[in-house]
């Protein structure tokens, strides 16, 4: 390893004990240097930015959970009559007339939702973050993915008012996306010496990689909408010119960007695209929340970090690309930018508790009043 990267990145063993993230006397951890930031004790902690997160993300589930159920599947199919019986029935003082009103449900729904765009990018920054400090990445990635199963049955209670395998929580996102990281950390502090035949082969067809990303990515973004113009106006299927553009995306990226590079800087951002496209693809099919574009904004976040705020950018422009509706998460620029590299109090578990511990309330206030 060059004396350039042993700089950026060490692993030894833990000369102490547990410590906050669980690392023992004798594990193997890894020694990351804090990104610049705010040196001074002015700005927002991050622990302020996780509870900004937590109060956004929890306003945007009681509009998802509560009123987009009681709108869709109870005052539509039932009507407002029935609608105030039940809700009369057992809290007489909590009926108002808006609640018979579909555009009033549906106008505070969507200013629910529209709020909790803020949360998903910042926990992301977070992730990102965590990524970047903890001792142990093994122990980060095995303490995601358990409170991913562990919020399995309240996310579908929650949202779907059934258990099934159809839909994924956002653990399972947030997993997926550290995991990506780790690849692209590992293969970004390797030696060009270190680099075997496959690697130089994904070198060699870096730019196929990238528009076969591209063109994965199209498949479920917006673009399907201007693949619906073209096949209306040719008669094809829309999911060949949404296709095509993807790929031409792609491919207009990555030439522009490494023309120039040398040959092991190909073969890092070509493995970097490989695993990005591998983890996106996963997503896609497990369909978690926010998808294959929750992982590629975290990976966006990671791969801009050193440009401060204007990195998080890209993860927001990711879930944008995505649905515009998530442009409402460009505020999230206000709190970031005034982040200054302090962990803040301690609250590690908070967040990891109170993820399925408030779905499942919300469902059971949603069964209480109307049984499902």
């Amino acid at each position: 390893m060059s004396e350039e990267n042993q700089e950026l990145y060490t692993e030894q063993v833990s000369p102490y004990g547990a410590d906050e993230e669980g690392v023992k006397k004798g594990d193997v951890v890894k020694i990351v240097p804090e990104p610049d930031r705010m040196k001074t004790g002015k700005g927002i902690t991050g622990s302020t930015l996780k509870i900004i997160a937590i109060v956004t993300m929890f306003i945007d589930h009681v509009g998802a959970a509560l009123f987009e159920h009681y709108q869709y599947s109870v005052l539509q199919q039932f009507g407002p009559d029935y609608c105030k019986a039940a809700i009369s029935s057992k809290a007489p003082w909590l009926w108002a007339d808006w609640m018979g009103n579909a555009a009033a449900v549906q106008s505070i729904d969507m200013t629910l939702r529209a709020i909790g765009r803020i949360a998903f990018p910042i926990f992301c920054f977070l992730l990102v973050e965590g990524f970047l400090h903890t001792r142990n990445v093994k122990k980060y990635l095995v303490r995601l993915l358990i409170f991913a199963f562990v919020s399995d049955v309240p996310f579908d209670l929650a949202f779907f008012a059934e258990i099934g395998l159809s839909h994924q929580n956002v653990f399972f996102t947030l997993f997926l996306g550290v995991s990506a990281l780790a690849c692209i950390d590992y293969i970004r502090h390797k030696d060009a010496e270190s680099f075997n035949g496959f690697y130089r082969f994904l070198g060699k067809i870096g730019v196929v990689i990238a528009g076969v990303l591209g063109g994965v990515a199209s498949i479920s973004c917006m673009v399907e909408i201007i693949g619906y113009v073209v096949s209306t106006i040719f008669g094809i299927d829309e999911y060949i010119p949404t296709v095509i553009l993807g790929v031409i995306g792609g491919v207009a990226a990555y030439i522009p960007i490494t023309y120039k590079w040398d040959e092991e800087k190909k073969i890092k951002l070509s493995t970097a695209l490989f695993i990005t496209l591998f983890f996106f693809t996963w997503a896609e099919i497990l369909n978690t929340d926010y998808g294959g574009w929750g992982v590629l904004a975290v990976i966006a976040i990671y791969a801009f970090r050193n440009a401060g705020s204007n990195g998080f950018i890209w993860g927001i422009i990711a879930l944008t690309v995505k649905n515009l509706f998530e442009g409402v998460a460009f505020l999230d620029l206000i709190p970031v930018k005034y982040y200054n590299g302090k962990r803040g109090r301690q609250m590690k578990y908070f967040f990891y508790a109170f993820y399925p511990v408030h779905l499942f309330l919300l469902f059971l206030i949603r069964y209480f009043f109307f049984g499902f």
